[in-house]
């Protein structure tokens, strides 16, 4: 009876240490698995980009303005220097001071934006001789979701579409006013911005991308409503992480604060249209002039000849040159001569 008794005991204890065994595994499995997930999730991996697929059918899932997120592809530390500024500060990334181009440069450049934009094209104190994607009211949004677009002289287009048509060499973007107005997370901006630069780098691999900085705005512009969002320190936080993403993405970042901005960071009033953030043609002509003498040379000035010479004598013929209230009569502004957007963005 004492042999069974043994026996038993020892028949339940190996099947007890088989379960024991068994359950332990199941939690190291489990526990693993679990590690692995959240290794997952905080180190996320890039897929890389299907050859079937656009980037813009590879990164939306709507058109919605707030269905981005945005998520800075590496850490960046930020230190603090001994005048208050930081590593992040967008007046360090900006591209340094450099020997001045001839305007000739800039025929063949793309400027890419809002009505800001359309000032550079239609002011004589502009650059109008370079090729333009400006339309009144957009943001990057509508670069991305590839809008129809109405430019100054009322042709539709879709943006990304006119600029693989050109193929210029540099392309100077400047968008967000439209989109900024309110005081609001700007994480959806950036999302946009980013696709952006991206589908812009894929469209015209071999350009120059220059980040032009969200211009300075007058004071009392953020006193209205529906321009609440519109103040100095909000801009320059959104500066700071336009530069950061400029660099990002291997494009280079202007600064036009150094230019436009008085010594309180605010858009100087001689260059302020009366609405407070657009710009006047003797803004125009100090911001060309910024832009002549921050240039990254990379491409060789080519002149363009034209096909057929009679229409080049016909174009380059000397005209009275326009006043300032006929050209932003040309967009429709009112009659103090203000670049103005509809809705007041």
């Amino acid at each position: 009876m004492a042999d069974y008794q043994e026996y038993r005991r020892r028949v339940l204890y190996r099947r007890w240490r088989r379960i024991f065994i068994t359950l332990a595994l199941i939690f190291i499995l489990s526990l693993m698995a679990t590690v692995l997930l959240l290794w997952r999730r905080l180190h996320p991996q890039t897929e890389p980009v299907d050859a079937g697929g656009t980037l813009l059918e590879l990164t939306l899932t709507g058109t919605g303005w707030d269905e981005l997120s945005y998520v800075r592809s590496r850490g960046v530390e930020v230190l603090s220097l001994a005048d208050g500024s930081t590593a992040m500060d967008f007046r360090m990334a900006s591209v340094p001071s450099s020997d001045p181009v001839e305007l000739e440069y800039f025929n063949t450049a793309a400027f890419v934006g809002d009505s800001l934009t359309q000032g550079m094209q239609i002011y004589d104190t502009g650059l109008p001789d370079a090729f333009y994607c400006a339309y009144k009211g957009v943001g990057p949004n509508a670069i991305v979701n590839g809008t129809t677009c109405t430019r100054a002289d009322g042709v539709q287009e879709i943006p990304l579409e006119a600029l693989a048509a050109y193929k210029p060499d540099k392309v100077y973007l400047l968008l967000g006013t439209n989109v900024l107005t309110q005081d609001t997370d700007h994480a959806s901006f950036l999302a946009y911005y980013s696709v952006m630069l991206d589908m812009i780098r894929e469209t015209l691999p071999q350009a120059d991308i220059y980040v032009q900085s969200i211009t300075p705005v007058r004071p009392e512009v953020s006193a209205e409503a529906k321009h609440a969002g519109m103040y100095r320190e909000r801009f320059c936080r959104i500066n700071n992480d336009l530069a950061a993403l400029a660099l990002e993405k291997g494009c280079y970042f202007l600064n036009l604060w150094e230019v436009l901005a008085d010594e309180n960071g605010d858009l100087k009033a001689e260059y302020a249209q009366p609405d407070g953030y657009h710009i006047t043609p003797s803004g125009y002509a100090a911001w060309v002039e910024y832009l002549r003498t921050h240039t990254v040379r990379t491409h060789p000035v080519t002149q363009q000849t034209p096909e057929n010479p009679e229409t080049s004598a016909e174009s380059t013929a000397p005209e009275s040159a326009a006043p300032a209230d006929s050209a932003a009569a040309a967009l429709g502004s009112p009659s103090g001569g203000a670049v103005t957007d509809e809705g007041g963005d």
